[in-house]
């Protein structure tokens, strides 16, 4: 068993995101993205892993595939392994993410 705050992981830098690991093993990583307001993360896929992205506060747009797609708190996004994942935090405040990385197989 492990047990962690992520209100540690609340950790926001000027000039980009943050993403920071609080829980890791063998299979999983769960971690959170932090983004101060007009920030974005380059779509990108995670080979060999499954995304999930849950909202904790904030709010903004995520891009999957070239797919625009409205994100706000309360929100959970899943993607597979092949998909393009990106996000445009708005200007309204700061977004903070709680997500996993999962190995297929």
């Amino acid at each position: 068993m492990n047990h962690q705050s992520i209100k540690a992981s609340r950790q926001f830098k000027d000039d980009r995101f943050t993403k920071v690991d609080f829980m890791k093993n063998e299979r999983s990583t769960a971690f959170a993205l932090n983004f101060e307001p007009g920030q974005t993360m380059k779509a990108h896929s995670h080979p060999g892993k499954e995304l999930y992205l849950f909202v904790q506060e904030g709010g903004g747009t995520f891009s999957v595939d070239g797919e625009e797609i409205p994100a706000s708190e309360g929100d959970v996004l899943f993607c597979n392994e092949k998909e393009m994942i990106g996000f445009v935090n708005g200007d309204k405040g700061r977004t903070t993410m709680f997500g996993t990385l999962t190995k297929i197989g």
